[in-house]
């Protein structure tokens, strides 16, 4: 299970959030998490790049509507599954390790075919 986050606030800052927070009768977790959400979201959107090339492709696969590919973007090689990064013109440029979609990133295209033949195999082998 995963600890809780901790953020350092300065003393002076935190005392000013309160008291609005206070005035207004606002949940400061709240406030906090959608601020987050707001930059998390904003910064996603940053951090996205153009898919250059996608090398190879096995669709419909493992179950129909997904997909696992291996593609370049950036000068870097991904291996992307699920039913929505394999088949996106732009994707994240950082990893995305869980869930149905994921994407991870490699300095060869040797390394991304071999981690998405290996996927594909343990597939298989079930």
């Amino acid at each position: 299970m995963k600890r809780p986050r901790q953020f350092r606030i300065e003393q002076e800052l935190l005392g000013r959030f309160d008291r609005i927070n206070e005035f207004l009768a606002a949940n400061g977790s709240e406030v906090i998490r959608r601020l987050i959400e707001q930059y998390v979201v904003e910064k996603e959107e940053v951090l996205k790049v153009k898919v250059e090339e996608v090398i190879e492709m096995k669709e419909d696969f493992p179950t129909d509507g997904e997909a696992y590919a291996v593609g370049k973007a950036n000068n870097l090689y991904f291996y992307a599954w699920g039913p929505e990064y394999p088949y996106a013109d732009v994707v994240p440029r950082y990893e995305v390790p869980d869930g149905a979609s994921g994407i991870k990133w490699y300095n060869t295209k040797k390394e991304a075919l071999t981690a998405m033949n290996e996927a594909v195999e343990a597939v298989e082998n079930n």
